[in-house]
């Protein structure tokens, strides 16, 4: 009878933080990487020229195969890679998965245009 054993709660695919929002003082949340990824952009058709478009991505671990941990957290739209997080964000959403017991995190993004390139803002729910 003791000790007593418990089986592990199973994973779940995704959870969604939030719904879209159109006020961009809901998306605070800075990301990294944009400028790596023109590609991505221009399979979204987001160019130079576009206005600001809001969408639901998809924030998932990448991990270190070497070490098994999470090395970094990219976002991707439409299975785009269009971003990765940077802290504190970071450290926010690895504790949001391992809380919700996620596989990835489903968040409202807006993408925008600036004079440095396309840009990637989340929500604030993930802040």
């Amino acid at each position: 009878m003791w000790p007593f054993s418990r089986k592990p709660l199973p994973r779940i695919e995704s959870v969604q933080l939030a719904n879209i929002s159109t006020e961009q003082a809901d998306y605070p949340v800075l990301t990294v990487g944009q400028s790596r990824l023109e590609s991505s952009f221009a399979a979204l058709q987001f160019g130079d020229d576009s206005d600001v478009r809001f969408a639901m991505a998809t924030i998932a671990p990448v991990v270190d195969p070497s070490m098994g941990l999470i090395a970094d957290l990219e976002i991707r739209v439409q299975d785009h890679v269009v971003g990765y997080l940077r802290p504190p964000a970071l450290t926010t959403a690895i504790v949001l998965l391992e809380t919700h017991r996620a596989d990835s995190l489903t968040v409202p993004v807006m993408l925008l245009t600036t004079p440095a390139g396309p840009e990637v803002r989340v929500h604030t729910a993930l802040g």
